[in-house]
Formats: structure tokens, sequence, C-alpha cells
């Protein structure tokens, strides 16, 4: 184990990408706390809130497959520097247009569309280079430190920006996510990816529109991913909403916290992940996935419940503010701890079975599948929680996740999910690919 992290720390691209991550990530957090609160206290809604948030998913469910196929056929350090900078530019016009006062819906709408637009590129980019820079055997540790830096920056960032908001406003806090985004594309400069080898692929008319048919050929040709990401579109509907605002909404108009305390529980559910993650990296692999997806699924949705228990009426009458806040706490960070457990295997697991040639677009349209129903899940929260009592959400919304991990493993294809090596999954998906073209 301590040889794999010498050999990681080693590793000059990997330490390279994971660095510009981190600190853009930073910028992000903060920046995600200070949106969030700008618009509830602008509008005072959680449909504008919600209409803010679809619009930071809309993009990627819209170019998923466009942008996976650009990271199969561009190179993908070029993109992810690009990238970086777009979005640094963007949210530092964003900063400026809060500074001198004229700030409105509009200009976070079309802010919010740009970094989005941008990410959707970005994230193929990345996800599909990890397996050119990095050792087979080192990936799930790789990967487990990735999500660790993507949960962990939350944490800094959400905590940061509830302390930045109070002191120095909002404009402060959208300057320093904008300044973090220029940073992260120069070390992003000296980063050394191997190009893609797509000599594998031939398509008779390789048109823009036949490679991403030919992606959506193997994707299908492979139940188990067909299976699980069916399972993750139904999850993302019910839980996505209530996580990213449902959550918010609880501690700023139920709970009526300040923005310090408002900014530590936001940064608690990723708090959980860092554990998660960093529980990952240092322990062997899972060999049955399968089971690991099924309780940890379970745990999570049982967490989600009892969310929605604690602001029932009677408990907000007779238990005091903080005592419902420190509890919430402790349930958000329960599942934070299993939001990790479930994803960074199954990233790994991913990384294998898909071809370097096809993993950009597999990747974009495998997003876009999740995310598919994300934006619509944004949107009916949002409404809801201007219309029904906000516990009957978690409630609902956790009851139905725990049904639907209880249906999970008796899915064949999601029983399969188990541990491959790399040389069983790449001779595998070469032969897959192969099939297809004949």
């Amino acid at each position: 184990m301590k040889k794999n992290n010498l050999k990681l720390l080693k590793n000059k691209d990997f330490i390279l990408l994971f660095l510009g991550g981190f600190v853009s990530r930073i910028g992000n957090g903060i920046h995600n706390i200070a949106l969030i609160w700008f618009v509830l206290d602008l509008t005072k809604s959680g449909s504008a809130t919600g209409f803010i948030l679809l619009l930071s998913t809309l993009p990627t469910v819209i170019v998923g497959p466009f942008s996976g196929l650009i990271a199969d056929k561009l190179n993908r350090k070029n993109l992810i520097v690009y990238m970086d900078i777009i979005r640094g530019v963007v949210v530092i016009w964003l900063a400026y247009v809060v500074y001198i006062g004229t700030a409105n819906l509009f200009h976070i709408s079309i802010a919010t569309i740009l970094i989005a637009l941008a990410t959707s590129f970005f994230n193929p980019a990345v996800t599909a280079s990890f397996p050119n820079i990095v050792q087979d055997e080192l990936l799930q540790k790789a990967n487990s430190l990735n999500h660790f830096s993507m949960n962990f920056t939350q944490i800094i960032g959400a905590a940061i920006g509830g302390l930045l908001i109070a002191q120095f406003g909002i404009a402060a806090v959208f300057l320093i996510n904008g300044v973090s985004y220029l940073i992260s594309a120069f070390s992003e400069l000296f980063l050394k990816i191997p190009d893609v080898k797509i000599e594998e692929e031939n398509i008779d008319k390789p048109t823009f529109l036949n490679e991403i048919k030919f992606g959506f050929s193997y994707l299908w040709s492979k139940k188990e991913i067909v299976a699980l990401f069916t399972v993750a579109i139904v999850l993302n509907f019910l839980l996505t909403g209530l996580m990213v605002l449902g959550i918010p909404y609880i501690f700023k108009e139920i709970l009526t916290v300040n923005s310090k305390l408002f900014g530590y529980a936001q940064s608690i559910l990723p708090a959980g992940a860092v554990l998660g993650s960093l529980i990952l990296s240092q322990i062997p692999e899972f060999k049955e996935y399968s089971k690991v997806l099924f309780y940890s699924l379970n745990i999570q949705s049982l967490s989600i419940i009892f969310l929605g228990v604690l602001i029932l009426p009677f408990l907000l009458i007779r238990l005091e503010v903080m005592s419902i806040y420190y509890l919430l706490i402790v349930l958000l960070f329960i599942a934070g701890v299993f939001n990790a457990i479930i994803n960074v295997p199954i990233t790994v697991l991913l990384q294998r079975m898909i071809p370097d040639n096809l993993r950009g677009r597999i990747n974009g349209l495998l997003s876009t599948m999740s995310m598919g129903l994300v934006p619509v899940s944004l949107a009916i929260t949002g409404l809801l929680i201007d219309l029904v009592p906000v516990y009957s959400l978690f409630m609902v919304g956790g009851g139905l996740s725990l049904a639907l991990s209880l249906f999970i493993i008796r899915i064949p294809a999601i029983s399969k999910l188990n541990h491959t090596n790399q040389k069983e999954s790449h001779i595998n998906s070469s032969q897959e690919v192969a099939d297809l073209m004949n």
C-alpha cells in the first residue's frame, strides 16, 4: 500500500491534474454557496433557485454526447486548459456585475449556462485521461483521491464561503472562484496526456453523427452499464433536487441560520464523502460491487428519510434549533460517506471497461443519461418547496429511493458489476468494438 502511495506521488501528471482541480474546486465550492445564498436572498423563492440550478445542469444533458466525442478527437490537455480559462473569465465577469450593483437573474443565468457548457467539455476530458496517466493498479487510489479532492474542497469552499459572504460580500466570493480557475489552467499547461489512439475505430462514414451512434451502439452492448445508469437516472430524479435545493432551503428558510452556519452545513455532505474516499484509498478493491451498491444505497436512503423526520412541525416546536441543526449534520455526514462508497468503485469499473478511443464519448453519453432528469428534478423540487411541506418531500423521496435500492439486488445485470482486472476488461472491450464494426 505504501509503495503504491509513493508511485502515485511520483506521477507528475497526476499531481498536476490533482492540484489544478483542487484549487479550482475550492473556488467552485465558495462560488456555489454564494450563488445559492445570493439567489435566495434576491428572490426568497425556492422555484427561482431551482431554475438557476436547473441551468447549471441542463447544458450537460444537451451537449454531453457531443462534448464526449470532442474529448476523443481533440487534444485532451488543450481542452482541459481552455475550459478552465473560459470558466475563469466568465466568473470574473459575474463578480464585476455584482460589484457594481447591476447583477440580476439574467446575469446569473447567462453566467451559469456558460460555466455549465465549459464544464460539460472539461469533465469528459479529465475522466477519459485518468487511465492514460495512471497505472491500472493505482486507478482506485487515484480516483479515490480525486473524489476526496472534489468533496474536501466543497468543505473548505462551503465553510470559507459562509465566512467570506459575511466579511466581504458576494462579489469577492465570485472573484476568488474566477481566479482559482485561471490558476488551475496555468498548472494544467504542464500536463502530458498521450494522444488518443483511434486506429481501432473503423466507421464506414466517420461523420460526427455516425461516431456518436457508434458510441451508443457500444454502450447498448454493455448491459451492466445500461442497467446501472437506468438506476442512476431514477435516483438522480428522486434525490438531486432534494440534496441540491432542499438542503439549503432547510437551513436558510426553516432553521433560519446565519451565513456561517449555512456554509458549515453545506460542507457536511462532502465531509462524509471525504471520509468515504479516504477509506477507499487505503483498502483493497471491492470484489463485489453489486453488494456494495445495495447496502450503501439502503443506508443513504434511510438517512434522507430521517432528514425529513427531523423537520416535522411537532419536532421543530419541541426541539431547539441547534439540536436539530446538529442532528441534520450527522445524517448528512452519513449520507456523504456512503455516497463516496457508491461512486468511486463504479468510476474505476467504467474506466476499465471502456476503450480509450471511446472513453470520452461514452462518458459524455453516460453524463447525459445520468443527468437527464436532473433539471426536471430541480424544477419540480423548486416548485414543490413553495407548495408543500419540505419534510414530506424528504420522506417520500427517501422512501422511494429505499424501495428502489431493495429492487436493485434483483436485477441480473447489476449483480454482475464485480471487480475485473484491466487485462480482462481491455480484451473484452476491444473484442466488443471489433464485433460492432463487423
